[in-house]
């Protein structure tokens, strides 16, 4: 089975409340066994401005679903939270996104795998760092670690970007 990594983000309501949810229905789900969570870091929001602060965390977990119905049952437990999708980078109160499929690259109307933003966004390598340090992401053939010093090279640092948890809850 392949190993899965979601970024996990919030910045409307409980947010606490929404990332145990998610991860109880992840894990109440037939198909994927052995959840690991990253530690959560509160961030600046990306592209919506006037936004509250997002959590964001990475996680991880194996999965006989295949891609595809991975996305519909992640867009499910969105759904749950409450979540209604209106316009890209709105605020919101639960985002689950599909990283990486194992090793796989997938270019679909639905999907793109891996993330086609990995290596901007410092919210996604800070935890995926915490988690899995030495994976290696497929087409830029770096791993997390190295695309992290990049990102924070070219940006500056990590400002905005702050641990809150130790990523064992």
């Amino acid at each position: 089975m392949p190993i899965v990594f979601i970024g996990v983000g919030s910045n409307l309501g409980d947010r606490e409340n929404f990332f145990r949810m998610a991860a109880l229905e992840i894990q109440n789900e037939a198909g994927i066994c052995d959840l690991k969570c990253s530690p959560v870091y509160e961030t600046e929001p990306v592209g919506g401005e006037g936004q509250p602060l997002y959590w964001n965390a990475v996680w991880s977990f194996t999965t006989e679903l295949v891609p595809q119905v991975l996305l519909h049952k992640l867009h499910d437990i969105e759904m749950k939270a409450g979540r209604r999708r209106k316009v890209p980078n709105e605020a919101r109160v639960l985002d689950l996104d599909i990283l990486f499929y194992g090793d796989s690259v997938l270019k679909q109307a639905e999907l793109t795998v891996p993330h086609p933003r990995i290596p901007e966004r410092v919210f996604v390598l800070a935890p995926f760092c915490d988690l899995a340090p030495e994976f290696v992401h497929p087409e830029v053939k770096k791993n997390m670690r190295q695309l992290l010093e990049a990102c924070r090279a070219s940006h500056g640092g990590c400002g905005g970007v702050r641990r809150l948890t130790d990523g064992k809850g």
